[in-house]
């Protein structure tokens, strides 16, 4: 089912997050109940990371009391090779699990920097602390190099929406390798929702395609959330689509946008036809 592709991810849950954030983080017994609905209907991954605040204690002070079988998936923060046993650990302490099922090395730069990283990540998947590992990457040129160089990885998180398809021409090559696709960012921190009149001038580039993207949902009656979010979800390669809420409700209306997938992908090529690769309108780190 097209619903145990949904990983939340829980970026809100620790601090304030995406662009049309009105409202900060979400408060703690808020998170239980989304966690609470996730379970019920079937989503069983999570995202954090170390970076995000509190939230790898939040979602661990739910898995204590909680019977649940979920998965969760972390990232490491910028840090040297001798630290990596220390933060793994730490963050198994915060979550209060044995085991991470997927574990992404959050900062590329640092593993170039200290390729001894990967193997500590290694030794910690050898005695069952780490199940799968992996990168969160932004470049493709990352991938590139990490194919180049044989890295043998099991889990990769990337970027992928209706503008940013840069990493769509890898999805084959990374399956038939057997490693897992995780994708964020599938609203844009939310850009996508914007009115084009509204945005500001370092976006007017892509005016016209949020109008023409806007008109088409409106034309085949789809809500823009159901037609942003099937984009990635009928993607047959993609195995986990990283999604944040705000509050209970948006979770209720993702999940039910699940029901606009067929219509949507009649349209998936007109969709593909969006893709934007200018990187300063994409990365939203880059924005001003």
């Amino acid at each position: 089912m097209l619903i145990s592709k949904i990983t939340l991810g829980t970026a809100q849950f620790g601090m304030d997050y995406g662009i049309n954030n009105q409202r900060g983080k979400i408060p703690k017994n808020e998170i239980f109940q989304i966690m609470d609905t996730c379970v019920s209907i079937g989503i069983k991954s999570f995202d954090t990371a170390r970076n995000y605040g509190d939230s790898e204690s939040l979602l661990g002070t739910y898995i204590k009391t909680s019977s649940h079988d979920i998965d969760i998936f972390s990232k490491l923060p910028e840090c040297n090779p001798n630290e990596v046993d220390k933060i793994v650990h730490q963050s198994l302490k915060n979550l209060n699990i044995d085991t991470i099922y997927g574990y992404y090395i959050h900062s590329f730069k640092s593993f170039i920097d200290n390729p001894q990283i990967w193997g500590e990540l290694e030794k910690l998947k050898a005695i069952g602390k780490i199940q799968k590992i992996g990168f969160s990457l932004y470049y493709p040129e990352e991938l590139d190099k990490l194919i180049h160089n044989n890295v043998l990885f099991d889990v990769v998180q990337i970027p992928f929406n209706v503008l940013d398809q840069r990493f769509e021409r890898y999805f084959s090559i990374l399956k038939k390798k057997g490693i897992e696709i995780s994708v964020r960012s599938v609203f844009l921190q939310g850009l996508l929702f914007k009115r084009p009149s509204d945005l500001s001038p370092s976006f007017l580039k892509i005016q016209s395609k949020l109008s023409d993207i806007q008109n088409l949902a409106k034309e085949n009656d789809i809500p823009l959330e159901a037609l942003f979010f099937n984009f990635a979800t009928n993607n047959q390669y993609i195995d986990h689509v990283v999604v944040g809420v705000d509050n209970l409700q948006n979770l209720k209306d993702i999940v039910g946008s699940l029901k606009y997938s067929q219509q949507t992908r009649s349209l998936q090529k007109c969709l593909e036809s969006f893709r934007e690769d200018d990187e300063n309108i994409i990365l939203p780190f880059n924005w001003k």
